[in-house]
């Protein structure tokens, strides 16, 4: 036998080995770990915007990966908008005819969406009882009135974010029992403050300080929604704007309009105390590390009041446009995941707080730790307004308000005399002859 021979019989076997491989794999076929519910048809494919940032995205892709592998009935694609420009191409997609089938807004959007027509309310498909078993503020972001006054659900709130008291543990005598009071926050404040270090850095926004507000009897509202600034809730405004001059002329403190001096000072070390949303708590862990404190904010002492302040949730919401049962009962389907233990869990680690009441928050890791006191302090806030009113008119009064008694261009009596006057003439106008 020849060489040439010899590798021509050579090659002939390995090839006959290889075609009897390939005919016993395919005799036993691979298992499949969960049978679509709808073997006769195509999965459904829902589109999901949304406009989280890293690391928080990558939370959400894994639990899309997941549900997609473990459910062949429906799979979900994401896609990543910007959260400047979500709410504008909603509706322009809307107004094509396109658009995604699930969208995760911020609730504060959702009143003046659903007015529009653009989300789908969801009582005919959540039931009280699915509801009771998430944070109450948070599901409070996720309604708005129909126009007959009806209470309406118009999406799942699946986390939320609020403000607390972060402090560095290593500066305090007993690490784990921050100040209960504002009278004990500006003492210790006042005698940690140090040049270049300060006791507490307080940003005087509307947004974080608002919650005071109403621990001093202020209100803009009543219960019924007639504008009450100017008559019952204008002592209390009086008296928390006379408060945030005070905090803003007290030398030993930084508590100041400007936010970026408020966060080079904490970023610089150079802050021992602040108060701040729950989405920046990775920020903080990173900065303190293992001394990292956090607690509900501290009570008026003026009026022993605990603060109420706003509660934002992301919501997941259906867009209007799905009129077929079977991508709505596919849709309505994932929405739940997101609210299992172990999804809830998952978006914790990515620092998102979880509205899951049930969920075990127990234990001593820094995150656990955390989340039990951001959870404490949104059942004693209140939900974000969501109204078209609330985003375009009321919070630009409010803001100005502010902002004019801590420049000094106008007393607190002024200030909400015009805040209130503005906004009688404003809402008067919205609502026509």
């Amino acid at each position: 036998m020849t060489a040439r021979h010899h590798i021509h019989r050579m090659l002939a076997t390995c090839l006959f080995l290889i075609l009897l491989a390939a005919c016993t794999v395919s005799s036993t076929p691979a298992p499949t770990p969960n049978a679509p519910l709808n073997p006769d048809r195509n999965p459904i494919t829902l589109v999901l915007w949304h406009a989280w940032p890293s690391p928080e995205q990558q939370a959400l892709a894994v639990l899309v990966d997941g549900y997609n592998r473990s459910n062949q009935a429906a799979q979900i694609v994401l896609r990543a908008v910007p959260l400047a420009s979500l709410p504008s191409e909603l509706r322009g997609a809307n107004l094509e005819g396109s658009g995604p089938h699930l969208a995760i807004l911020q609730s504060h959007l959702i009143g003046e969406l659903a007015e529009e027509g653009l989300i789908l309310p969801l009582n005919s498909r959540v039931s009280p009882t699915e509801q009771d078993r998430l944070l109450p503020t948070a599901v409070g972001g996720a309604q708005a009135p129909n126009k007959d006054g009806e209470t309406i659900l118009y999406g799942l709130p699946i986390t939320f974010d609020t403000l607390a008291l972060y402090y560095n543990k290593a500066n305090f005598d007993e690490p784990d029992e921050p100040p209960a009071d504002t009278e004990a926050m500006l003492r210790i404040a006042q005698g940690l403050t140090e040049p270049p270090i300060w006791g507490l850095a307080y940003t005087l926004s509307f947004d974080k300080t608002v919650g005071y507000l109403y621990a001093f009897g202020g209100r803009i509202f009543d219960d019924e929604g007639n504008l009450v600034l100017g008559s019952e809730g204008r002592a209390g405004a009086e008296n928390w704007l006379h408060w945030l001059v005070e905090l803003r002329q007290d030398n030993q403190l930084l508590a100041a309009t400007d936010s970026i001096a408020v966060d080079q000072a904490l970023m610089a070390q150079e802050a021992i105390m602040t108060i701040d949303w729950a989405h920046a708590f990775l920020s903080y862990h990173d900065l303190w590390e293992s001394n990292l404190g956090v607690a509900v904010l501290p009570r008026l002492s003026a009026e022993n009041r605990s603060p109420k302040p706003y509660v934002q949730s992301d919501v997941i919401t259906l867009n209007a446009r799905i009129v077929h049962d079977a991508e709505q009962r596919a849709a309505i389907a994932f929405m739940r995941y997101l609210l299992t233990r172990e999804a809830q869990r998952e978006l914790l680690r990515a620092g998102k707080q979880p509205t899951l009441l049930d969920l075990n928050l127990s234990g001593d890791d820094p995150d656990l730790a955390a989340a039990r006191a951001f959870r404490a302090q949104a059942q004693q806030g209140q939900p974000i307004p969501n109204s078209r009113m609330a985003n375009q008119v009321v919070k630009d009064v409010l803001e100005m308000m502010q902002r004019s008694v801590l420049r000094g261009l106008a007393t607190p009596e002024e200030a909400v005399t015009r805040a209130d006057t503005m906004l009688r003439e404003r809402l008067d106008a919205a609502q026509g002859p």
